[in-house]
């Protein structure tokens, strides 16, 4: 690929299916240095085995499915990096120091075994890490993510989620949404210690992490946002309480959720918004459950649901949204419904896709 004779006035390169394509090495006599490109898309270009420093430099790079290769590295000028699909991708690796990263996305890659090292000397700009499908990366770096990062994502990295205690999180004070899609095959941490987490989080997703438990919860003083998916602990989560500071809760997928505690959820005093989804054998809120802060509820695929606490509604709830609860759909009729005169004052009703 002549990279000399390319104008130094471009800003996007998309290379898709060249399979025999080579990176040239820089002619520093023929090449602008400061070339920086907004944008480089490599993909399916399976000559390149290993990366040298790849020119020209981009500050997004995205590389898709390079089957041969087996190690890369971050090139300096680099933004945000996209790896996805190259499945022979082993080691990752950043050569120089300072280079001023924000945001790495690594997806199916299903070789790749470390990040890396030294990421908080070399990566100190790093604010998001997105890892999916990645089953043979067992830790993250002696050192651990560097201080001020702030998001991360990890779908899927089996072995990942299962040395948690090593994470370190609690150290790093910015650190404010964490996802977590595990599958369930988490055990308690050996010899009592536990799992810490910054106080500094206001988003958690959690899905299928089976010891995640209420201290861990209510040490998250700052947290705003809990979206939950199959969690075989999630009755005594509620039971147990969750943090004050919530304004928005989801629960996903509970085949153990049966009802909210009969204190339900009163002091969450700062709710604003409830989405129960997919709750096969959830049959029913107490007349108490709801605060008096809930504006929106959403209930949608609770088959099981045989009743709402319309007389216990907040004054403040100007949303109501119920999608196929079939032993609800009678009760919520319009204007014949026995729950119609209850329900009808507020504002925005949508009952099976269909407004009010």
């Amino acid at each position: 690929m002549p990279i000399s004779t390319l104008p130094s006035t471009l800003k996007t390169i998309w290379i898709f299916h060249c399979r025999k394509l080579k990176l040239e090495a820089p002619d520093s006599s023929r090449m602008n240095s400061n070339m920086l490109l907004e944008e480089l898309r490599l993909d399916e270009c399976d000559s390149i085995s290993s990366s040298p420093e790849l020119v020209p430099r981009a500050r997004t790079l995205r590389v898709l499915k390079c089957q041969n290769l087996t190690r890369f590295f971050i090139p300096n000028g680099t933004e945000t990096l996209h790896i996805w699909r190259c499945e022979n991708l082993e080691i990752l690796l950043s050569v120089a120091c300072g280079t001023h990263m924000t945001s790495l996305y690594i997806f199916d890659c299903k070789k790749l075994k470390r990040l890396p090292e030294g990421m908080q000397e070399l990566l100190p700009s790093l604010k998001i890490l997105r890892l999916q499908h990645c089953p043979e990366i067992e830790s993250f770096p002696d050192g651990g993510l560097p201080f001020n990062f702030e998001v991360l994502e990890i779908y899927d990295c089996e072995k990942l989620v299962n040395s948690r205690k090593e994470w370190h999180l609690q150290r790093l004070p910015c650190l404010r949404e964490l996802e977590i899609y595990h599958n369930g095959s988490d055990e308690e941490i050996v010899g009592g210690e536990n799992w810490e987490l910054p106080c500094s989080i206001r988003s958690l997703s959690i899905a299928n992490l089976k010891t995640l438990s209420s201290r861990l919860l209510k040490s998250l003083t700052s947290i705003e946002y809990l979206w939950t998916c199959n969690l075989p602990q999630i009755q005594s989560l509620l039971e147990e309480g969750l943090p004050s500071s919530l304004s928005e809760l989801y629960l996903y997928d509970h085949d153990e959720l049966h009802a909210l505690p009969t204190e339900g959820l009163r002091h969450l005093t700062s709710l604003q918004s409830l989405h129960i989804s997919n709750c096969n054998q959830f049959q029913s809120l107490p007349e108490s459950a709801l605060p008096s802060s809930l504006s929106e509820l959403n209930i949608w695929n609770c088959r099981n649901l045989q009743s709402l606490p319309v007389k216990g509604m907040p004054s403040s709830l100007s949303k109501l949204s119920i999608r196929y609860c079939p032993l609800l759909e009678p009760l919520l009729e319009f204007d014949k419904g026995e729950y119609w005169p209850e329900i009808a004052h507020i504002s925005t009703i949508e009952i099976d896709d269909e407004y009010l």
